[in-house]
């Protein structure tokens, strides 16, 4: 039997890092003596400690270390999944890096431009309350918009620019929930008409201010180009929230809102 200190100094692991080990089930010493607490290990327990350490490298959880060294078996698809996590990760990472100077070097920007009319399919990609997420509202909002610009190519209508989503209260809801509809302007939607649940709309012209954000679209960056948006003081007009859009643009969020003229 090895104490707990000749046994660290065989595989390299801690105490501290053994007596984690040991309350998650990942390396359960041969004998815990019932009065000091004392661990001891066998011999051929390193090996076990070495697999666990090779997995533990990888990044892998401890409940999956357990799983793989238990089951030697179940090691191909604990693995293969893991390792897709890991791409996933990285691509995460990928982007957070290349938007980070431009987030650390963004500063509010807003301007005015004309905003023309258009018609666009209309559609809404769904309703979310307190679990609002904005990757998956996006996600959904994608997804709709893909197929809406799918429709307006089979039927040959012609797609004019960019799509743009916008929150719009659910009624009914005491404005605690909030549908997200999403737009795409096309040139002309005739016959045959859209499917249901899609809407062709005609959105007037006029004025708006706008202000670019950097990275993927978050609550907070929502808030912040609200905020500045509404301070941005335009000479005879007033912004009006329920004319706001969002637009992906190459490495971030374009937030618009419409102004109307002062009474």
């Amino acid at each position: 039997m090895l104490p707990i200190g000749a046994f660290s100094q065989l595989t390299g692991l801690s105490a501290k890092t053994l007596r984690h080990y040991h309350a998650h089930g990942v390396l359960v010493p041969a004998r815990v003596d019932g009065d000091t607490g004392f661990r001891w290990y066998t011999v051929d327990q390193v090996g076990r400690a070495e697999r666990v350490t090779a997995l533990r490298r990888t990044g892998l959880g401890l409940d999956d270390v357990r799983r793989v060294v238990d089951d030697p078996g179940l090691a191909p698809e604990v693995l293969h999944r893991h390792t897709r996590e890991l791409e996933r990760r990285r691509r995460e990472e990928d982007r957070a890096l290349a938007a980070a100077p431009a987030v650390l070097a963004w500063e509010p920007r807003v301007r005015v431009r004309p905003r023309e009319a258009c018609t666009a399919l209309t559609a809404v990609a769904g309703e979310y309350g307190e679990e609002y997420d904005t990757a998956r509202v996006t996600a959904d909002a994608a997804a709709l918009a893909d197929a809406l610009t799918g429709l307006a190519e089979e039927h040959g209508w012609g797609v004019r620019g960019r799509w743009w989503r916008a929150l719009e209260p659910v009624a009914g809801s005491g404005g605690s929930r909030a549908a997200v509809r999403v737009c795409l302007p096309v040139a002309a939607a005739g016959a045959p008409e859209p499917p249901p649940g899609v809407e062709v709309a005609e959105y007037g012209e006029g004025r708006e201010s706008y202000l670019a954000l950097p990275g993927p679209e978050t609550l907070g960056g929502y808030a912040l180009a609200l905020y500045h948006l509404f301070r941005h003081e335009v000479d005879g007009v007033f912004p009006d929230i329920g004319l706001l859009r969002h637009t992906d643009v190459d490495g971030g969020v374009e937030f618009a809102m419409g102004l109307r003229p002062l009474e």
